[in-house]
């Protein structure tokens, strides 16, 4: 069973914020983010994929800059897996407002 899942959020500024966690029984492809900054000047903006099996963060965008009222888009075809447990998380500077959307699709876990 597979099933698409768009989050919405307005980052608070110099905040780690979780984005998304993966549930339990599920695995996910993320193949789709929109990071948004409605800053009136440029801002930076670091996004992480934490790795719950090896509690690592892994970064997908590190303190990238993001001209004012512009956004930066990653899909191209490609997603990242994500097992349970596993998040996204953003960190954008202090004095901005960014806004972000993701897309995972969810798939149901079958016996291995």
């Amino acid at each position: 069973m597979t099933r698409p899942v768009s989050v919405g959020l307005n980052l608070v500024a110099n905040t780690l914020i979780t984005v998304y966690t993966v549930p339990v029984g599920y695995y996910a492809k993320w193949n789709l983010m929109y990071l948004m900054n409605g800053t009136g000047s440029s801002k930076h903006c670091t996004v992480y994929w934490t790795d719950a099996s090896t509690a690592t963060d892994i970064y997908v965008l590190n303190q990238t800059t993001v001209n004012s009222k512009e956004y930066v888009k990653l899909d191209g075809g490609a997603y990242t897996v994500m097992d349970e447990g596993d998040t996204v998380k953003m960190q954008s500077e202090a004095g901005s407002s960014f806004s972000t959307i993701c897309t995972f699709e969810l798939i149901k876990k079958e016996g291995i």
